[in-house]
């Protein structure tokens, strides 16, 4: 008895040890990073800058290991948005759609192709019927199923040219490992303030990082410390996990309209809109809180 009582002992240290190490790290990412996110450390031009010289500080601050079985990859080049909402998110959807590319955004869809339109709030919200299979089935906001996300294979999200928003920031592992040749897009906000924006409007939104971590981490029971960490931190991760030429930084709150378009259009390889009589691109898209919501607004 004793015997097999120590085989289930020795069987149930790997668990043990990787909890544990899931909680220091957690312990150190609300602790050591808040200063560094209040520093403004991956504040946008230190990023880019670290983008074009890279920083040493940018080979993954976290090597978070792969696990499970192999999964079933694709070649196609998704564009993954591995920048969480609240960073401008839907205005490079309207930036990627202007530039003719297929998008998914959560409750939005465009086919360039048919140049079709969906969205899934005059079904309450939600998200749109391609990536309902990684969600669970609450309503509205239902959270991402980590576990069928897994059982999934991811690369029939191939009907898509572009996804950004949730479900990405949860999935960003798994979506690089069945899309090899995937480019990133993010979207920088100053971390403090992504963080106040983000507990006032989605506080049960999952901050960046911990659902890797085992941990259900909802922004809004996160101080503003806390969770400004986390998006720094995570940002830094993303950045240190593939190769420099394969990310795109974007700042929609600091650059001027004609950086970003051009920068967008080189990276993803479509030509730029089209400027108007007096030489000058168009603004580039900048959505406010709810703006895509109105726009669907009318007879039902």
């Amino acid at each position: 008895k004793m015997c097999g009582a120590l085989h289930r002992m020795c069987g149930a240290l790997p668990r043990l040890v990787s909890s544990l190490t899931r909680v220091i790290f957690a312990t150190s990412l609300l602790r050591g990073c808040a200063a560094a996110a209040a520093a403004g450390s991956c504040a946008a031009e230190d990023a880019a800058a670290a983008v074009a010289q890279p920083d040493p500080l940018l080979s993954p601050c976290v090597q978070l290991p792969s696990s499970g079985p192999p999964v079933a990859t694709s070649a196609h080049p998704l564009l993954i948005g591995a920048s969480p909402g609240t960073t401008g998110t839907m205005s490079l959807y309207f930036a990627l759609k202007a530039l003719g590319v297929t998008t998914v955004h959560y409750s939005r869809a465009f086919n360039a192709t048919s140049g079709e339109e969906t969205t899934s709030y005059r079904e309450g919200g939600g998200p749109v019927e391609l990536l309902r299979p990684l969600f669970k089935s609450s309503h509205p906001a239902p959270p991402v199923d980590r576990e069928a996300a897994h059982r999934t294979d991811l690369t029939y999200l191939s009907a898509t040219d572009a996804l950004i928003d949730t479900p990405t920031v949860d999935l960003f592992f798994e979506l690089l490992a069945a899309f090899p040749n995937a480019r990133v897009l993010l979207t920088a906000r100053d971390p403090a303030k992504w963080a106040a924006s983000r507990r006032k409007r989605h506080p049960f939104d999952q901050a960046p990082l911990f659902p890797l971590l085992g941990f259900d981490a909802p922004v809004g029971a996160l101080t503003e410390e806390q969770a400004a960490a986390a998006f720094a931190l995570w940002h830094r991760v993303v950045l240190g996990s593939l190769p420099r030429e394969r990310v795109l930084l974007l700042d929609l709150f600091g650059e001027s309209s004609e950086q970003l378009w051009r920068r967008l259009s080189a990276f993803v390889g479509r030509p730029l809109p089209a400027a108007g009589e007096d030489g000058a691109l168009p603004p580039f898209p900048h959505m406010q809180y709810g703006d895509d919501v109105e726009l669907d607004a009318g007879p039902s």
